[in-house]
């Protein structure tokens, strides 16, 4: 029965790669060496009360690593892997759950200690400890050497270009929020002016872009926190901003929030800067990584990957979209939960030891559920093309 559950597993990941693939899109860069970038976008965590609870040492402590550590070999083994964590960490000693969170500065430990590089910080629950809460986790950030974008400490900040050399590719790096739960109106003018990208309030797509190709970027990747709450499917708003940061040049568009996981395609579109086509990757959502959610679709999401050529003369690929499908087993214990993020697969060949057939059994579901979604022919290489 294993045996053809393996089979059955590489067939749908294979699949898939090769649904997502397609043509690849393109552009020019400088000539040089050829290089590649594989690149891993994880999907939201979110700290509620129960995992403040469940990582808390007996020496008063916190330990989230221990949660994450059986998917650690796989957030590293990237050249760079970006992660959303809902809320500030480390804005105060106090640390609260839904539905302003403030997480321990041990989940930053933690991320880092996985191989995390970058945390993107516009989203919804980004001013949830106030403007002075969101510098004070960036200064934590840039003290422990961890890379952060859509968020600024001053308009000149703001107005910063942030470009990556990585393996030879030099990558821009995008991200916005269309909104911070109100709190965008309420935290100062300096919050919604340049302190958060807000899509309704100060995004410029095209300034933006062009600004990362005026310093230097080949390529361009923007995350965007958008879209509806726990809907399996994306909604209008999300497909008129893909064109428009298609239009604006962007290559890759990497989306979280709705708490669910969404269809994977390409978006073609004309260049509004030189009138060139653009072919545009996007992950409408990557679902949940670490969360307390436990209904069917919000106890799991995808770990989203991309690979990133450069031949010789200079021509860049987008290469290889796939997903790796990731669950959240929680335990019950006496006094409250156990957490742990499992690669799905994995936990299907060898379950881990004390699990339940039971939770085996909603893995299952949970696997069919992503592979179903992701490889219908609307979710996989075909091209939306748009004027």
């Amino acid at each position: 029965m294993m045996n053809i559950l393996r089979k059955l597993i590489a067939c749908a990941i294979m699949m898939t790669l090769l649904a997502l693939t397609g043509a690849p899109a393109s552009v020019k860069a400088e000539e040089g060496e050829a290089s590649r970038v594989v690149i891993r976008c994880l999907g939201d965590f979110i700290i509620h009360d129960p995992l403040l609870q469940a990582a808390q040492t007996a020496d008063g402590g916190y330990d989230f690593y221990q949660m994450i550590a059986p998917v650690a070999d796989l957030i590293a083994d990237a050249d760079f892997t970006v992660a959303n964590v809902d809320g500030t960490i480390g804005a105060s000693d106090v640390y609260t759950g839904y539905p302003l969170f403030n997480s321990p500065v041990a989940l930053l430990d933690a991320l880092q200690e996985a191989g995390v590089d970058m945390l993107t910080l516009a989203n919804n629950h980004a001013l949830d400890s106030e403007y002075e809460g969101l510098i004070t986790q960036m200064n934590l950030l840039d003290a422990r050497g961890m890379a952060h974008i859509g968020t600024a400490r001053t308009q000149e900040e703001s107005d910063s270009p942030y470009v990556r050399e990585i393996n030879g590719i030099r990558i821009g790096f995008l991200n916005y929020t269309t909104h911070a739960n109100g709190r965008e109106n309420s935290c100062g003018k300096d919050a919604a002016t340049f302190g958060l990208n807000l899509v309704f309030k100060n995004a410029d797509f095209e300034g933006d872009a062009q600004a990362l190709r005026d310093a230097g970027a080949e390529v361009i990747v923007a995350f965007m926190h958008w879209g509806t709450e726990y809907d399996r499917t994306e909604h209008e708003e999300q497909r008129v901003l893909t064109t428009r940061l298609a239009r604006a040049g962007v290559d890759i568009v990497v989306g979280g929030h709705p708490h669910a996981i969404q269809r994977i395609n390409w978006r073609e579109a004309t260049r509004t800067h030189d009138g060139g086509k653009q072919r545009t990757l996007v992950c409408y959502s990557r679902g949940n990584f670490l969360s307390n959610q436990q209904s069917r679709y919000q106890n799991c999401g995808i770990i989203f990957e991309f690979t990133l050529e450069k031949d010789e003369n200079g021509n860049i690929t987008v290469q290889s979209p796939g997903y790796i499908p990731i669950f959240v087993w929680r335990e019950e214990l006496k006094n409250g939960y156990s957490y742990q993020v499992l690669a799905s697969e994995r936990a299907l060949n060898n379950a881990p030891e004390g699990m339940s057939k039971e939770v085996l059994s909603w893995i299952r579901t949970s696997w069919n559920d992503t592979i179903s979604h992701l490889s219908t022919k609307s979710s996989a290489a075909d091209c939306i093309h748009v004027e």
